[in-house]
Order: C-alpha cells, then structure tokens, then sequence
C-alpha cells in the first residue's frame, strides 16, 4: 500500500512522482507523530494526576481510577472503527474528526475541573469515554498510515513509531511533574498543556495526504494485486494467536504504564510530584527499549524479539515483587518495561504480514483487542493495588505475562 497525494489537489508536472520521495515521506511521517502524540499525551497523562485528580475531587484514588478505565473503554470502539474508516475515507478527514473529538473532551474535564460544583462526576466520566472514542481512532489510523507508508519494513518502522509513545509519555511526566510541583498538585495546569498541544498538532494535518490507494508492491505477503481484500471476519480468524498474546500483554504494558506513580504512592509513601518524576526513568529506559527493538527485528525476526521481550518482562516483574526500597523499584518497573514496549508493535507487524492487506483494519481489530485487555487490566490492577496490596497487583501481572509467553509460542514462523 502506498499513500497518494490528496485528490483535492490539482495535479502538477511530476506529482505522481512525489510518491515515494524522501520529503514526501517525511512530511507524512511527521504529521502522523504529531497526531499520535495526541493520544499519547491524553492517554499517559492520567498515570501522574490520578493522585492530584483524587485531592481535587475529593473522591478516593479507586474512584478517580475509573477515568482512566472509562478512557479506555472509550477506546474501544474508537479503535475498532478507526482502522476501517482510514481505509474507506482516507487518513485526513479520519484524523482531524478523531483529534476534535480528543480536544473536545479534554476542554471539558478542563472546565469541570475550574468549575467542579457544576459538573458532576458522572458527567466527567461520560466526557472521558467519548475523548478515549477519539484517542482509539488516532491509534489505529496512525500505525494504519505508517504499516501502509513503510510495508517493506513494517516490524522497523512500527517499532520505531511506537517508541513515540514511551518518548512521549517521558515529555508528559517530566512536564506534569514539573507542573504540579509549581502549582501544588493542581491537576489543570497539566490538562492546558496537553489541550495547547492538541491544537499544534491539528494545524499540521495539511502534511498528511486525504486518501491512500493499495499499490502493486504493497506487501511481500501479497501474492497478487487483483487478490480481493479480507473482510473484517476473516482477517479475525487469521489474527486468533496474534489477538490472544496482545489481550495477555498489552493489556498490563498499560497498567503498568499507567498506574508507576500511583504505585510508588501507594507501595513506598511516595509524593505525587517525586513519583511522577521515578516514572520518567522507566519511560526514558522503554524509549530506548523500542529503539534497540527496531534494531533487533532485523537480525532475529519478530518471533524472537517477542519471546525475549516476554523472558525480560518476567524477570522485571520478579524484581518487582521483591523491591526493597523505591529506587530498586523503579529500576526494576523500568525492567518490565523494556522487556514490555517491543512485543506491543511486534505484534502488529506479525498481524499485518500475517493478514497481507488492509492495513487500517488489521491495525483497527488488534488494537481493538488489547483494548478490551487495557480496560480490564487497568481496572483489575487498580482494584488490587488499593485494596489488598501492591505484591497482588504484581502477581496478577505475572500470570498474564507467562500465559502471554505460552500462547506466543504458536507465532512461531514454520
């Protein structure tokens, strides 16, 4: 699949030939960074401020965990219909709607937070799912664009995409630490920056073409051209081992991801603005992570860099169990991290090699999967973690990875 040039544009002497140019595909290439940052900032901000959204709301940390649980639910749907709706109406029009709807909800939770006797808690968690709707809709359409712009080396360039979301997540923690110790853990100050972002973002999505066409060379798995492209029911029954091992993986790389400051609280007695700060490492560390991933794919295949990502996630979470104190903590979160940031877009580059075509909708139904494991993992780890006790969260962890690690061992290539 190769990416087109709007339609809306006249053509000019040697457009046809931009297809494929180094400028060409930067700019593409950027805009949809700039667009996935959007999720990324929405989605990694509730980690740092589900201790100070507690204080401001007055409700229990358990509580204000459900909005990180609606978001995700939000997701969802968002997700699912995403990767189908960029391969029907185009990456442009299905970005800046998803964005909106992103920008939106994060204007509203900003207003119910300046006004919180006029919106009640209902209302804000109502308002987070249907942000998640657009959050889930940039996820899918954005590693879409980018499976469809690189197909050649999909397991790279998906690896090196999807570092963005621990680079970024590093960017907001650093900055919503920053910003809640200067104004005293008020959680609004950090939802202006990522709103002012959104609306850069936005303004770069002239860079992003309006429709994609499936080329002749879309894919090395695409033995014909005229070959018609999988519906959604088929391409599910492809994808089965790949869904399972997402559903048992992602699904704890997010809670891991999202709860590190709330657990430092919780497990070491840590201030919000410190353990949002200790979260930065585990982020820098998954950052480089996923660069040595994008490396590594090309020497041992995808297979491997899954199985290896899931022995060092295992290791980590041991060490979790067993942290005596918050640095060996840290450094041992970081640990699973590493071990966790790789297999999440490994696995969606095995998907669309797998599936050959239609790389929105591959996207779309993967993600859609481990989204349904995001929501209940981030739940069910919370619930744990506030309620029996950190070593539990931990455990709950441990058993999803190593039946991860089990059904990985299907996607074996033969």
């Amino acid at each position: 699949m190769t990416l087109s040039a709007p339609e809306t544009q006249p053509d000019a002497p040697g457009k046809s030939g931009l297809r494929g140019h180094p400028v060409y595909l930067a700019r593409i290439t950027l805009t949809a960074c700039l667009i996935f940052w959007v999720f990324v900032f929405s989605d990694s901000g509730w980690g740092p401020l589900l201790v100070p959204l507690s204080t401001q709301l007055h409700i229990s940390l358990t509580t204000t965990g459900l909005l990180y649980v609606i978001w995700s639910t939000g997701y969802l749907p968002g997700a699912l219909v995403g990767g189908a709706m960029l391969d029907r109406y185009g990456p442009r029009r299905v970005l800046l709607g998803a964005a909106l709807i992103v920008l939106c909800g994060m204007l509203c939770i900003y207003v119910g937070l300046l006004l919180p006797q006029l919106v009640p808690l209902g209302a804000l968690l109502v308002i987070a799912g249907l942000a998640g709707i657009g959050g889930g809709v940039i996820d899918a359409s954005t590693n879409g664009v980018i499976s469809a712009t690189y197909a050649n080396r999909r397991g790279m360039a998906l690896n090196l995409f999807n570092l963005l979301y621990p680079l970024g997540g590093v960017l907001v923690l650093l900055v919503d630490a920053g910003l809640l110790r200067l104004f005293h853990n008020d959680p609004r100050p950090p939802f202006l920056f990522t709103i002012c972002f959104i609306v850069v973002a936005i303004l770069s999505l002239p860079g992003i073409p309006a429709t994609y066409r499936i080329g002749p060379h879309e894919s090395k798995a695409s033995s014909s051209n005229d070959e018609p492209v999988p519906r959604s029911s088929s391409l599910v029954g492809i994808l089965v081992p790949v869904i399972i091992v997402m559903m048992l993986t992602s699904g704890i790389s997010s809670s891991v991801r999202a709860w590190t400051p709330a657990y430092l609280h919780v497990a070491f007695a840590q201030a919000p603005a410190i353990a949002a700060a200790l979260s930065s490492i585990t982020w820098a560390l998954s950052t480089l992570s996923r660069l040595g991933a994008a490396i590594l794919i090309l020497r041992i295949g995808s297979w491997k860099l899954v199985m290896l990502g899931i022995l060092i996630t295992l290791a980590g979470l041991v060490a979790m169990a067993f942290s005596p104190n918050v640095i060996i903590a840290t450094l041992a979160i970081a640990m699973t991290s590493i071990g966790l940031s790789p297999i999440f877009a490994t696995c969606l580059a095995i998907g669309s090699e797998r599936a050959g075509r239609s790389p929105g909708s591959v996207a779309g139904i993967l993600l859609f999967a481990s989204g349904i494991s995001t929501v209940f993992c981030g739940w069910f780890f919370g619930f744990l973690l506030n309620t029996i006790g950190p070593l539990w969260a931990v455990g709950f962890c441990f058993t999803f990875v190593m039946l991860g690690g089990l059904m990985a061992l299907r996607l074996r290539p033969v």
